[in-house]
């Protein structure tokens, strides 16, 4: 749990706790101050006050909500009213026609009014018209005004401002969206980091890259799938920037993410970590060898780190062994399948059925011989072989 996260929770308790209270103490107000004076009995007076206080609030909770509902209906059919003539205003300027001053009365009388339109409107128009709209945004002071909402408290103004701020074109609000990448709340961070990307500005691109290695599970997984696109450029520049640091959180991670791409890349750099003094880093480093341009090269690494000391590592060369099929790995992956630790046996099993014939011969002669947990483990990965060599499609 994040400390944001675990601020937030502190915070939802300290707000009950008032609640519950400043309810007592209203009860006891009324009691001690009203109820007493017309009521002897200790016991009727604290039930008649607790009764009156809770209806009280019921009754003043009911007109607040009344007064919202009527207020926001009140502002919905003003909306309705001004809106065809803000689009009208905003369209005719986007045409070319210069209605600065006619829209700066509606940004006086009609604010809120005003800043839905052109956010609507920011939203639905690209290129050329999208350039002149944020033109327009800027000259009417909603840019500045939404910067300020970004450095809000709220959470929800925040948000909404980095939203609007990411519709803008051009540069317009970029050192705003790059500064919401350290909000403390994810989705202002994810906001933000949708805005730069669909920029496609190599700079802001790699930000988010950065966003992704030091932020949460969560939001490292979103911004993943986001970056996918981009796996061929930050891999010249920003992931070996990343690798070749000397967290090694931050290395493993950067490495995690290489691997969630799925993708085959000219990455260089892989080689000294998969030597590296982490097991962790050891084991990513591993399982990205597959998706290099040219993975023989690192054959001799990976058979060594088939009889590495850590399960973890074993397991990933294993598992790297087999994407590649690599039958020089044979005799390494036995050793590695009688070596023991559970993720290994298994991945070594896998590994071996993949490679083929040779290797389901030696699955056979195991599971022939012995009822280990590598008899068990090799039973399991040849029948799953075998009945995936019937389905159409598969090798």
């Amino acid at each position: 749990m994040s400390r944001s996260e675990r601020l937030g929770r502190a915070f939802i308790y300290l707000q009950t706790l008032g609640v519950a209270l400043g309810c007592a103490l209203s009860v006891y107000l009324v009691d001690r101050f009203y109820v007493r004076r017309h009521i002897s009995d200790a016991g009727l007076a604290f039930g008649y006050a607790f009764c009156l206080t809770e209806g009280s609030m019921i009754l003043i909770l009911l007109a607040l909500s009344v007064v919202i509902k009527y207020v926001r209906h009140r502002r919905d059919l003003r909306f309705e009213r001004v809106q065809p003539l803000i689009v009208a205003g905003a369209s005719a300027h986007l045409s070319g026609a210069d209605r600065c001053a006619e829209l700066r009365a509606f940004r006086r009388r009609y604010p809120r009014e005003v800043e839905q339109c052109l956010s609507e409107l920011l939203l639905r128009v690209r290129g050329v018209a999208s350039v002149r709209l944020t033109s327009l945004t800027a000259e009417l002071g909603l840019v500045n005004s939404w910067k300020r909402q970004a450095r809000s408290r709220l959470v929800s103004k925040r948000r909404d401002a980095i939203t609007r701020l990411g519709l803008l074109a051009g540069d317009a609000a970029r050192d705003a969206l790059v500064q919401a990448l350290d909000d403390p709340h994810d989705e202002v961070k994810l906001e933000a980091s949708r805005a730069l990307i669909s920029a496609g500005g190599m700079a802001e691109v790699a930000a988010v890259f950065r966003t992704a290695l030091r932020d949460s599970l969560l939001v490292r997984a979103i911004l993943t799938e986001a970056l996918r696109p981009y796996a061929p450029l930050l891999c010249e520049s920003a992931v070996p920037d990343a690798l070749a640091g000397k967290d090694a959180r931050t290395v493993r991670i950067a490495l995690e993410i290489v691997r969630a791409w799925r993708k085959s890349m000219p990455l260089a750099g892989v080689q000294p970590l998969i030597r590296h003094t982490d097991g962790a880093v050891r084991a990513a480093a591993l399982a990205i060898v597959p998706q290099l341009a040219s993975p023989r090269e690192l054959e001799p690494d990976l058979l060594e780190c088939l009889a590495d000391e850590e399960e973890s590592v074993r397991a990933a060369a294993a598992g790297a062994a087999g994407e590649m099929r690599l039958a020089s790995a044979l005799p390494a992956l036995e050793a590695c399948l009688h070596r023991g630790g559970p993720d290994a046996t298994i991945s070594a099993a896998y590994a071996i059925a993949r490679i083929g014939e040779q290797g389901w011969r030696i699955l056979e002669k195991l599971i022939l011989g012995s009822r280990s947990p590598a008899a068990d483990a090799a039973l399991e990965a040849l029948e799953q072989a075998r009945s995936e060599r019937l389905l159409p499609g598969t090798v």
